[in-house]
């Protein structure tokens, strides 16, 4: 089964204090593989210095690999809100507790969070007459039938009760 998605996207925006290398780790096995993890060291608007991590899995095939790696029971919390996570180019939205991840934990972050987060865009796969939400909901559920095959999210408890 061909999961319906072109490209998964993780970016984390993380002060100059911040331990780098555990965020680098935990985005490379969010992804799957580290070689698709960038880092940038830059200054932000005051001039502080800053980094910003990218993880991307820019080919379909690769893609498919790394999004069942959220686990299914963020998958069926992502479900329930579909409509309003899926903007008009058709990226999907999540973010996930920086926190928690770097312990191996994936969860939903809420949207009232001040903690850090880890912001995730999934690139839905549609053609025309297809519908979007249906096209979503498709992929949650094919991916949920991975990630509970290959025992994702591997190493890691997942916890969903923050939204």
């Amino acid at each position: 089964m061909a999961l319906p998605v072109h490209r998964v996207e993780w970016s984390v925006h993380a002060s100059g204090v911040a331990d780098i290398s555990v965020i680098a780790d935990a985005l490379s096995w969010l992804i799957g593989d580290e070689k698709l993890l960038e880092i940038e060291k830059t200054q932000s608007f005051h001039g502080s210095s800053m980094y910003i991590l990218r993880a991307d899995a820019d080919k379909k095939s690769t893609a498919r690999q790394a999004f069942p790696r959220i686990g299914v029971q963020l998958m069926e919390k992502l479900s329930s809100s579909l409509a309003e996570r899926i903007d008009d180019e058709n990226w999907l939205h999540l973010r996930l507790d920086l926190d928690e991840l770097v312990c191996g934990r994936v969860v939903l972050a809420g949207t009232r969070d001040k903690a850090e987060c880890v912001k995730g865009r999934v690139k839905l796969e549609i053609y025309p007459n297809d519908k979007t939400e249906d096209v979503a909901s498709r992929l949650l559920a094919e991916a949920s039938e991975i990630a509970e095959r290959k025992g994702f999210p591997e190493s890691a408890t997942t916890d969903v009760n923050n939204e």
